[in-house]
């Protein structure tokens, strides 16, 4: 290393070390935290200027696996001790992390610390189940695609065939109600074939710069004048930029989302609509140097059971009596091809919220 360099380092390696999104904890012999970044602070919910000086046992009380990482580093001497695991922060969010730790040594080989190391593996394995959830969806769609087209022929001559005996029913009232029954099942079992042509044919976008408040303001008016004794709390950022979307795809997407927590909120409950930027560790490591906003729709329900959380995305599953189950499948894809991302969060009592993250439009960020 040339003097210029070493120079260098010497004036910079906080500002480096605070640029790193993997979490660096420096800890001292006496087991006390002398440094935090960023990037640590994110996963554990404490600030480097909580944690520095605290025993770092107590910073990993709920995470015994880490503090055995650091032991066997310390009793063995080894440098890039690893382990993958959950990191439990301090409001009990949970983290998939792989750790490493290593021994530091001054000039003289005397240990002066330990160096903790965190990677969050959360975008890794999201990708992952992703993966194997888009393999399985891409052949339930090859299958759903063909179904529906084979079962819409046979539906219009079906409807005909009715339309034409509705003509002969008049006299006879019974025939009359039966006749109109099937039509009118001939009609849902249409809807449906259209929402799985829509969940499986390819996408059809016309991208313009959208501003999301009017959007929402459009929805929320549709949906009002339905809404007995519920009430809408908007809560708007108003500086932010617009998206590049299609406006009536993102409207299906929202109307969609508000009927839905509609229905699960009590008489004169509310439903909550945030606008924000998208400031989730998450989100911001899985897309780079992208902007993204998000829209929260909240409803004060019963919430969402946990062995329901899962498979709220998946075709044909829905809890709803009369419910195709294709509605929040359907509003995924539509996210997912806008580049965002369409999440669930709820606990049980407590309420559900399903945030829409999209990009912005880069011109109208940067005007």
């Amino acid at each position: 290393m040339d003097r210029a360099a070493g120079s260098f380092l010497a004036d910079q390696w906080l500002d480096i070390l605070e640029s790193l999104e993997d979490g660096v904890i420096v800890i001292g012999n006496s087991g006390r935290i002398e440094y935090m970044n960023q990037g640590a602070a994110l996963l554990t919910g404490l600030s480097s200027e909580q944690a520095i000086g605290l025993a770092v046992a107590d910073i990993l009380a709920d995470n015994h696996w880490l503090e055995d990482l650091l032991a066997t580093t310390k009793a063995s001497g080894l440098h890039n001790v690893q382990a993958e695991a959950s990191l439990v922060g301090r409001y009990g969010h949970q983290y998939p992390v792989r750790a490493a730790s290593t021994l530091l040594v001054d000039p003289t080989g005397t240990q002066a610390g330990t160096l903790l190391t965190l990677h969050d593996l959360s975008y890794q394995r999201e990708l992952e189940s992703r993966s194997l959830e888009a393999d399985r969806l891409g052949q339930l769609e090859i299958l759903l695609a063909g179904l529906a087209h084979e079962i819409k022929n046979p539906l219009s001559g079906m409807r005909g065939a009715a339309q034409l005996l509705a003509r002969h029913t008049d006299a006879d009232r019974r025939l009359r109600e039966c006749t109109q029954i099937i039509l009118g099942e001939i009609d849902r079992l249409n809807g449906l074939m259209t929402q799985l042509l829509d969940l499986t044919g390819p996408a059809r976008l016309e991208r313009v710069a959208l501003n999301v408040h009017e959007i929402i303001d459009r929805v929320l008016g549709i949906e009002g004048t339905g809404a007995s004794g519920t009430r809408f709390v908007r809560r708007f950022d108003p500086s932010l930029p617009a998206v590049l979307g299609d406006r009536g795809r993102l409207t299906q997407v929202l109307l969609n989302l508000v009927r839905n927590a509609l229905e699960a909120s009590p008489d004169e409950g509310a439903v909550t609509v945030t606008t924000r930027m998208e400031t989730s560790y998450y989100v911001s490591r899985a897309r780079g140097r992208a902007q993204f906003l998000s829209i929260d729709v909240s409803d004060e329900g019963p919430g969402i059971p946990p062995e329901n959380l899962a498979r709220l995305f998946a075709p044909f599953f829905t809890t709803k009596s009369g419910g195709t189950g294709l509605g929040l499948a359907i509003s995924q894809r539509i996210v997912t091809e806008h580049g965002g991302v369409l999440r669930a969060r709820s606990e049980p009592g407590r309420g559900a919220v399903f945030t829409v993250t999209l990009p912005v439009d880069r011109e109208s960020a940067h005007a």
